[in-house]
Formats: C-alpha cells, structure tokens, sequence
C-alpha cells in the first residue's frame, strides 16, 4: 500500500477513524482527510524554498508541534501581561444604599438571639451576637469592581444566593474586529467603562489593543429576608469566580427607640448638713435619687453592637456639663434592663422591648459640691440610644424640685459661713474667718459674737441672713413646701426687715485688709470689740465703723468720723474694698477679733465673700 501510493497526488480516504506510524507509512503530496491525526508531523520546507530570517530559525526536519512550542515561547515574551482577572476579589456592598444610625460609624449590626434566622445563602448560618451588613428595603447593591479583565471574551454572570440575576457574553469592543461596546444593563448587573486596558488603573503599561477591562455590579437585585450573599463568575477557558459579600435582610424593621421616665424617687433616710439651718443633702451614696428609665424598640431583628466595652450598650450616658449637680448613672446595658420581669440577655433577645417597653433603674449621686439645684434647671444627664431603626437622643427626667447640695470639701470661692476664706499673710494667726451670731437687728447693735448654731438643725433669728447653696441671701422661703428637697424650716414670715450676716476674723497685728465680695448687699462695718479704745471712740455707733464712709485719714475712726474705708467705699456692689482701723490695730483688742456685719435687704445676695491681705 505504501508503494502503490508513493509519489502519486490523489485524495485519501482510508475510511479509518485513525492513523498512526505504526499502522502506516504516507508520502503524499495530496490531501489527506482524518479525524484525528496523533503522530509527529515534520515541518519540512516552505514553498519559497528557504525559512526566512526572524526571532526563531526552523529546522525542515523538526515537528510542527516543537516549532509551535517555540514560537509561543518567544510571543509570550512580546504579548503584554494579561490584566487582573476577577478570581477569589473581594466584592464589596455599596454601603450608602444600606440604613445607618445618626453618630454611627458603620452600617455592621449585631444578630439577636432567640430565633432562628433564615439562611439563603447554602454557606455557614449566621451566629447571634455576630455583626453582619443590615439591608431592609429588600434590594441590594454592590459598589463597582474596576478594571478587572478579559473584558473583550467569556460569560459574565452575578448571583445573589446561587441564583443568577444578569449575564452577558463579552466581546472585543476595539479594532479592526470590534463587536460593539459591551456597557450596559443586562437584568441586576450592570458592564461599565468596557475600554482597553491600556486605560487601566489597576494594571498600568499594558500596551494598546491586547486587551480589555471592564467594571461591574449588581444594581437592585433582590433580597430577600434572611442572610444573603452575592458573588460574580466569568467563564472564559476557564471559570473564574468571585468572592461572596454577605448581608442580613431584616424580616421587618421595628421603629426607632423611644425613652421615657418615671417619676423621680428621693433618699429616704439622707445623710444631711445643715447652713443657716436649711438642710442639704451630701455627697453619700445614700443619697442618690432613682427613677426608671424605659426603652421602647431596643431591637428587632438586629441590635447596635458598638466595639469593646461598649458591645452590648442599650443606653449612653452624656458627660461634661451635664454633670454639674448629680454623677453619672453609667451607660446601661442589655442585662440590665428587664421585659415583664425577666432580665436581658447578651446578646439581647429578638424584638427586645417592641411592643412593651424593657425598663431599668437608674440612680444619681448628688457631687461634691454647695449649690441649690432649682426646680428650672437640669438636675441629671441626658441619655442617648441607637439601634439599627433610629435613634432618640438627648432625652432627660424633668424634675421640679429645689434641691440642697452640700458636699464635704470646704470652698472659700463661694460663701460657706464655717470657712470665710482669708487670703495672703494678713497679721499673725492661722485659719480662716467664721460666722458668728449678728445678736440683734439693726446697724449698729452693741457688738455679739455668740458662736454660729445655724450649722445644725433648727430655725435662725428673724433678723439673720441665709446662706443656703453657698450663697448669702434676703431669705424668706419656706423650705417646708413641697418644692424644696430636703424639708426644712419655714423662713417665710416675720423675715422681710433688714437681715444680717455677722462674721469674725481672729489675728492679731491687722491695721488693714481689704474685703472681696461678689453681690448686692445694703451696708457693711466693722469692729473690735474687745478694744476700749475703738470702742470710746465709736461710742455713738456701738463701736462699729462704716465702710459706706472714707476714713477721716488720722487716728481712730471716731464719732462724727466713723468711716473705715480707704481708697473708696462700698456701695452695696461687687468689688474689692480696703478697710483701715486707723492707729489701732487687732492686736489692741484683747482677743484680736474683727467684726465684719453685711446687712441684706430684700432682694440683696452674695454668691462670694473673701478678706484679703492689701
């Protein structure tokens, strides 16, 4: 058979299904028909003659299959790199389109316990107390993937949940072959910026007309309830498939957070100090005020899971200024809170205070501090909370009660009739000036100074002023009524004369010091009692001297002469004042006491009261 066909031209058809070497040895210059041919075929030589000169030299005697081999080897090292294809990217969801909480950071919200949520997505389930992306308008959308190749051949699909929901074949969109630009909307995937990839950002110096990229996503698609996933194949010689980006479809979104109060709860055995006789609460722990706080729509489905600490916080607790009267009653968390009794839980229970508010006690410290909290201020802080549905923000109990504060730590900045704060090395001696009993109504009284019994329980003379919240008032308010906290005396008749508020200095070798007040106050003058001489010399006035009157300039202040002030006299206003004694000094009274009396007229008060060295 083999010579019968040598040199002769003619068409074969053996009628085989296959030949090999071994079954046959062919020289034949015609056309041969087969449909699969697996031996080594020699090149041999090109109809010119010769191979001509190029990147790679033929042998005639070689195989095709080598040569082709060679030549690929050698393109490979011209053709540009391919750009990036989309295998195993990460696929992102366009978080703009998801619900977000005001002051939230991210759109990631923790699963609730106590149900069983569906799962579309055939991978793991999701894990209560897990943070997964939150989507309730029942579509989805991802971001743009860019400039990812081939983008000119191959099959480009997007799923949600295994479930396809666009395709599109791609094709070359360039050159001399171009079939058309492949942007468009095909169902839920979107093809963008289909162009050469010599426009790419993401793989730069790819040369002009090798290749193409594209971008894509999904725009819309549904989602159903429960937790879902969506990922993208391109099949070209081979698949290539995408990673997945998951979401929880919430089954029906509650509505936002709403808290209300109780009404507030006192101290019911306080521990308490008394100025002027009006009671005040200190800073004990006993005597924190308490009411319920409650939060309606704490969860659904899914719950605000802030990070650390914080992961399981229903309520937060403002700070700063808020601050000022009562301490903090701390952020509350899930398990503090209880709904019909029964406490919250870690993660917190689905539909967590929906329908019936979940509730918690909260208490407040009174601070450190001597003030009258009033009955149109902002006793205690502001509470904040989020959930994946809203937020309610800056909510606080209204409280229409006076409140007395007096804490334990002695401020000379204010008025505190134990501790007149002396400043600078005035004389000789230590400690501070005290309050000491005005002894009679009136200007000029024969000089008293019965110790202060105002520091405890009980009611004060008529003709005393208050100092209650560390300020120096007119006082005729009856702290019996139901308004003031705690209960204390009635100050409201037989009080609306003049009131005065007589103090001591003990130090000796004083010629001078200065008086620093903050307020209105109708009068004010000095003595020293135990002095003969001053007093002989003001006889007509009780040995008392009057800052409302210059010093006359030499020796004693003194009957038609009883002024004391220097450098400007005090006119019932705020300011620094200098009171002189003339050649006398406090080591001439026998017990080196000065005498202070402020006389307040209705409406007068001092918020601050200091002596001070000149």
């Amino acid at each position: 058979m083999a010579n019968f066909l040598s040199g002769r031209k003619t068409k074969l058809d053996l009628g085989i299904t296959s030949v090999t070497e071994a079954d046959v040895t062919l020289d034949v210059t015609g056309i041969v028909t087969a449909n699969q041919y697996n031996g080594n075929q020699v090149i041999g030589l090109p109809t010119i003659g010769n191979f001509r000169a190029g990147a790679y030299a033929p042998v005639s005697t070689e195989f095709t299959k080598d040569s082709i081999d060679e030549l690929n080897y050698i393109l490979g090292k011209l053709v540009p790199t391919q750009p990036t294809d989309v295998d195993g990217i990460t696929i992102n969801l366009d978080y703009s389109t998801l619900p977000s909480v005001p002051s939230a950071s991210t759109t990631v919200r923790g699963l609730c316990a106590g149900f069983t949520p569906v799962n579309n997505t055939g991978d793991a389930a999701p894990t209560a107390g897990n943070e997964y992306y939150m989507n309730h308008d029942n579509t989805i959308t991802t971001d743009y993937e860019t400039d990812y190749g081939p983008g000119d051949t191959g099959t480009f699909k997007a799923f949600v949940n295994n479930v396809g929901v666009g395709t599109t074949t791609l094709n070359v969109s360039f050159g001399l072959y171009a079939a058309g630009s492949n942007n468009g909307t095909y169902d839920k995937l979107v093809i963008a910026n289909n162009t050469d990839a010599a426009d790419s950002a993401r793989n730069t110096g790819i040369t002009s007309l090798f290749y193409e990229v594209f971008d894509f996503r999904v725009l819309d698609a549904p989602s159903p309830i429960g937790y879902n996933k969506v990922y993208f194949t391109h099949q070209t010689s081979s698949l290539k498939t995408t990673g997945a980006a998951y979401w929880y479809e919430d089954s029906g979104p509650v509505g936002a957070p709403n808290i209300t109060f109780s009404g507030v709860t006192a101290p019911s055995s306080p521990t308490l100090s008394y100025s002027s006789g009006v009671p005040h609460y200190t800073q004990a722990a006993g005597n924190s005020f308490s009411y319920v706080v409650s939060v309606e729509n704490a969860t659904g489905d899914m719950y605000y899971r802030a990070t650390g600490s914080s992961a399981n916080k229903l309520l937060w607790a403002d700070t700063g200024s808020q601050l000022t009267y009562f301490a903090s009653a701390g952020t509350k968390n899930f398990n503090q809170f209880y709904a019909s009794g029964t406490q919250g839980t870690h993660p917190p229970q689905r539909n967590f205070g929906v329908g019936t508010a979940v509730t918690c006690t909260v208490s407040h410290q009174p601070q450190d501090i001597h003030k009258t909290v009033d009955n149109t201020w902002n006793h205690f802080h502001r509470w904040d909370c989020w959930t994946p549905y809203g937020a309610d923000q800056n909510e606080r109990v209204n409280y229409d009660k006076n409140v007395n504060l007096m804490g334990t730590t002695a401020r000379t900045n204010e008025v505190d009739e134990d501790n007149i704060g002396i400043t600078g090395t005035l004389g000789s001696g230590s400690g501070n000036a005290t309050r000491v009993k005005a002894g009679a109504t009136g200007d000029n009284p024969t000089p008293a100074y019965a110790s202060w019994t105002g520091n405890a329980a009980g009611s004060i003379d008529t003709y005393e002023a208050v100092v209650r919240g560390a300020d120096l008032r007119h006082d005729e308010t009856d702290y019996s009524a139901a308004v003031w906290l705690p209960p204390g005396p009635d100050y409201s008749s037989g009080r609306n004369g003049a009131q005065y508020f007589q103090f001591e200095i003990i130090r000796s070798a004083v010629s001078e010091f200065n008086i620093v007040v903050t307020g209105t106050y109708g009068g004010c003058w000095v003595s020293m009692p135990d002095n003969s001489t001053w007093t002989t010399s003001l006889s007509a006035t009780n040995g008392w001297a009057s800052m409302q009157t210059a010093y006359v300039g030499s020796g004693v202040p003194r009957n038609g002469d009883a002024g004391c002030s220097s450098g400007g006299v005090m006119n019932g206003t705020t300011g620094t004042y200098t009171c002189v004694l003339g050649t006398e000094s406090s080591t001439n009274d026998s017990n080196n006491r000065m005498l202070v009396r402020f006389r307040l007229d209705s409406g007068d008060a001092i918020s601050a009261l200091t002596i001070a060295a000149t």
